[in-house]
């Protein structure tokens, strides 16, 4: 999928007969790919049933024009001015398409009293932050959903700065490179998605991925310590981030000296012990001592508790696992088995990203079914955003300019028609 642009185009075409031959017994499209119609589903079906064949042809046109097309590199000498014009126009597109509907925990949210409980388990960090947000939204007079989605477009726009200093640094070709992951799916996100800790977890993964990157890439000691502190927070945030440190251990501490491993170990447990002293203090929190913490041992059936509708070994648990990845990082998805293979070798920030991919897919793997990957896909976000780092990685450094043009074209037109589709899911009512 990454070198072979026969075997893209042969994919995709394939894929995308399948869904447009095979409808499903209510009428609608069927495959792999079945949750790009839930933004659609006030369309009419004979229309619709065409989409997945024409995005097909879409995909593989993109590619053929990138490929030949004459596109100039670009030099960035002025780093903070593009910064903060990125971050400008990122928030003002972000706030232009905040979501007017969202699934996960906050339904109702301008109806609750206002929150008395500062932590909760699973997202102490996140939850603490969004006690503040909704308080001092109501001493401006927001509606705590409108205060929620300011900061989720604040971090949003934070996340586009660092993936811009992470592109640029990787290829002069970086406006490709910053487009093919921002345009995924789990930006939505950032689009005003109120929820306590995912849009702000998932804002410090970019980070984290930018300082990861410096701290392999120079070796010195404050990117090592920067990027600890990030991933503490991020997994504070939301316990979801924590897939990203089997990775962090086994590459960024194991290649440290042993100095930088200890202080980098240090950096991450300091955030840790000032939420838990926080507690120790008497912090209120929600729910009991363990909240969902123990959720992704609930597939073992005697632990279910909830939610629990299907077989955990079952083709409908897979495919709900490949619908999420498909819709939030289609091509970026099926390029990641040649991704995984190319992250072989002495290249320490592949070997690094792999291995945070095997961990969030691990994550995606387990967690459900105590939860929904339609109703609460903002825990998944952060699997095809990392995901789709490592493709976006190797993909300038293995291929041709030419033929990662071609790449990153197909890459960003799926990306965007899917992404349309997934935040209209949001726009339209039941």
């Amino acid at each position: 999928m990454l070198a072979s642009a026969w075997i893209r185009y042969t994919v995709v075409l394939v894929f995308g007969y399948v869904c447009f031959a095979t409808p499903g017994s209510d009428g609608w499209p069927w495959g792999m790919d079945q949750w790009l119609w839930t933004g659609l589903r006030d369309f009419p079906l004979e229309k619709v049933r065409y989409l997945p064949l024409a995005t097909a042809v879409l995909m593989v046109t993109a590619d053929l024009a990138g490929r030949v097309a004459r596109l100039p590199t670009m030099d960035v000498r002025r780093r903070s001015l593009w910064a903060c014009a990125i971050a400008a126009f990122s928030g003002g597109w972000f706030l232009a398409l905040r979501v007017q509907r969202w699934l996960g925990d906050l339904h109702g949210i301008d109806q609750w009293p206002l929150p008395h409980w500062k932590l909760e388990t699973a997202e102490p960090l996140g939850v603490l932050t969004w006690y503040y947000t909704i308080h001092w939204g109501y001493a401006l007079g927001l509606w705590p959903s409108e205060a929620c989605q300011l900061v989720s477009v604040l971090s949003g726009a934070l996340s586009a700065v660092a993936l811009f200093l992470w592109a640029q640094r990787l290829t002069d070709r970086w406006p490709l490179l910053f487009l093919m992951i921002l345009s995924g799916g789990f930006s939505v996100l950032f689009y005003g998605y109120p929820e306590k800790g995912t849009p702000k977890s998932l804002a410090l993964l970019f980070w984290y991925v930018y300082s990861g990157t410096r701290a392999l890439q120079s070796g010195t000691t404050g990117w090592m310590l920067a990027s600890s502190v990030l991933l503490s927070l991020a997994a504070l945030m939301h316990g979801s981030a924590l897939s990203f440190l089997p990775a962090h251990a086994w590459v960024l501490w194991r290649n440290a000296t042993r100095r930088q491993a200890l202080a980098g170990v240090a950096a991450f447990l300091a955030p840790v012990v000032l939420i838990a002293g926080y507690a120790w203090m008497g912090a209120p929190y929600a729910g009991g001592k363990w909240g969902n913490v123990a959720a992704p041992i609930q597939w073992i059936k005697a632990y279910c508790i909830t939610n629990c509708g299907y077989d955990f070994f079952s083709w409908k648990h897979l495919r709900d696992i490949v619908n999420c990845l498909l819709v939030l990082a289609p091509v970026g998805t099926l390029c990641l088995p040649e991704a995984l293979l190319r992250a072989r070798g002495s290249d320490p920030v592949a070997q690094w990203l792999a291995v945070g991919s095997l961990g969030f897919l691990f994550l995606s793997s387990v967690w459900f079914p105590v939860f929904g990957y339609y109703a609460d896909w903002d825990i998944f976000a952060s699997t095809p955003y990392v995901v789709s780092t490592l493709g976006a990685y190797v993909a300038p450094r293995d291929l041709p300019a030419r033929s990662f043009q071609g790449l990153a074209a197909m890459w960003i037109v799926s990306n965007a028609i899917h992404t349309y589709s997934f935040w209209r899911a949001f726009q339209v009512g039941e």
